[in-house]
C-alpha cells in the first residue's frame, strides 16, 4: 500500500471515524482504523460495533491495499502535522511509514483480516431527506434524552413515521427524559409502506449530525431502517447503527389538550433573564417560579443564605392574567438556546398541568416541562 494525501482531507477523515473509535473494550481490534487504499480513494473505516462508518478521503494512490491502523496514535500524529501532503507507505515489516518533508514516523499495523466488517441493512425500508432538515430536527430533539441508563430506552430520540392524525407532518422526532419532552414535525416525502417507528442512539445521532454540519452543505441523507438497524447515507459517509430496543412512552398522552394561559415573549429577553435567575435558583434545585400578573411576567428564584431574584418581563397575555408555576430552570434555559424565532409562546396548563413552549410561527415544535410543586404554586 503506497498513497498520499492532503493533511486537510486526512485530518477531517480520521476525525470523523475517531469519534467512533472504543478503547475500552475487551476487543482490542475495534481500538484501529481500518486504511483501504483503492484507485479512487482512501476509505477510513471504524467499527465499535454498535456504531460504524465509513468515509471517503481524496488521495493519490500508488499502491492499492489495506491495514489497520491504531486509531489514538494515528488521530495524535494527524492533529499535530503541518498543512502539507502526507505520504504513507507499508514497509516489509509490517509498519506504515507516515512522511512528510524530511520527517517521518513508523508505526505498527495489524493485518485486516479480522476487522468486524460494517453491515448493511437488511430488508430495510429507505426514505430520502434534506439534510439540513434533518440535523436541524435532532438539533431541537437531541437535548431531552435521559442521561441515565437506567431508562435506556430514553437515551435515544423517537423517529416515528406516517401520519398523526392531526396536521400535515408525516415524519416525526420525540426525545424525552422524562421531566420534559420534546417533538419535531415534518412533511416530508415517504412511500406509502414506511410507516411505524424506531429509537435511534443519540449518539449516532449526534455523530452523523456533526459530520453533515462539517460539510457545511445542503445535500440529500439517505435513511435506511430495519427492526433492528438504521444507516445513514451522506456524500461518500456511510454510517450504520444499532436500533435501540423497546417500548418508547406514549407521548401523545402527555400533549395537553387545554391551556388556560398563552405568554408571548421575546426569546433572546427570556434566555437572558432566564439564566441570570439562574444564578440564584442553583442553590434551591434550579427552581423558578413564573408569575403572570398585571400583564407581565416575573421570574422569582430563592435561596435561603444566597439571596433572591425577581426578573420582570414585558409580554403579552392571551387567557387568565393571572397565573403562576414554578419550572426547573435548567429545563427552559436548554430549549430557549435552540428556538429560533423572534419570540416564543409559553402556553400554561390549568391545575399545575405541563408547561408548553412553541416557536411564535415557526416549525412544528412542541416543548413540554413538568412543572414543580412547590408552597407557592400549591
Amino acid at each position: 500500500m503506497d498513497f498520499s494525501c492532503n493533511k486537510k482531507d486526512l485530518q477531517a477523515g480520521v476525525a470523523a471515524v475517531d469519534k467512533i473509535v472504543t478503547t475500552r473494550s475487551t476487543l482490542p481490534i475495534i481500538g484501529y482504523v481500518l486504511f483501504e487504499a483503492n484507485k479512487q480513494c482512501l476509505k477510513v473505516s471504524a467499527n465499535n460495533l454498535e456504531i460504524g462508518i465509513e468515509l471517503g478521503v481524496k488521495a493519490s494512490v500508488n499502491k492499492e491495499g489495506a491495514i489497520l491502523v491504531p486509531a489514538k496514535t494515528l488521530s495524535g500524529i494527524v492533529s499535530k502535522l503541518p498543512d502539507t501532503k502526507v505520504y504513507f507507505k507499508l514497509t516489509e515489516k509490517g509498519t506504515i511509514k507516515i512522511s512528510f518533508d524530511q520527517s517521518n514516523f513508523n508505526v505498527h499495523t495489524l493485518p485486516p483480516d479480522e476487522f468486524p466488517v460494517l453491515p448493511k441493512v437488511k430488508n430495510g425500508k429507505s426514505f430520502i431527506i434534506n439534510s439540513k432538515k434533518f440535523i436541524e430536527m435532532v438539533r431541537y430533539t437531541i437535548f431531552s434524552v435521559s442521561a441515565s441508563e437506567d431508562k435506556y430506552v430514553l437515551t435515544g430520540v423517537l423517529m416515528e413515521f406516517g401520519k398523526k392524525g392531526v396536521g400535515v407532518d408525516n415524519f416525526r422526532m420525540v426525545s424525552t427524559d422524562g421531566y420534559r419532552l420534546a417533538k419535531r414535525g415534518e412533511k416530508i416525502q415517504l412511500n406509502d409502506d414506511i410507516k411505524g417507528s424506531v429509537i435511534v442512539p443519540a449518539k449516532t445521532l449526534q455523530e452523523i449530525s456533526r459530520i453533515i454540519d462539517l460539510e457545511k452543505g445542503e445535500e440529500e441523507l439517505e435513511i435506511t431502517f430495519s427492526s433492528e438497524q438504521i444507516s445513514f447515507k451522506f456524500k461518500d459517509v456511510y454510517l450504520v447503527s444499532r436500533l435501540i430496543q423497546g417500548q418508547f412512552p406514549d407521548y401523545k398522552q402527555v400533549l395537553p389538550k387545554k391551556t388556560s394561559t398563552s405568554i408571548t415573549i421575546k426569546t433572546k429577553t427570556l434566555l437572558e433573564s432566564a439564566e441570570r435567575a439562574a444564578v440564584i435558583a442553583s442553590g434551591s434545585a434550579n427552581i423558578v417560579r413564573f408569575e403572570a400578573k398585571g400583564g407581565k411576567v416575573h421570574l422569582f428564584a430563592s435561596t435561603p443564605d444566597v439571596g433572591t431574584v425577581d426578573e420582570v418581563l414585558e409580554v403579552e397575555i392571551v387567557g387568565e392574567a393571572k397565573t403562576q408555576v414554578a419550572f426547573n430552570i435548567r429545563l427552559i434555559i436548554d430549549v430557549l438556546k435552540v428556538i429560533s424565532t423572534e419570540n416564543t409562546i409559553i402556553e400554561i396548563c390549568e391545575n399545575l398541568g405541563p408547561g408548553v413552549l412553541r416557536e411564535d410561527k415557526g416549525v412544528d415544535y412542541t416543548y413540554i416541562v413538568m412543572p414543580i410543586r412547590t408552597q407557592e404554586v400549591a
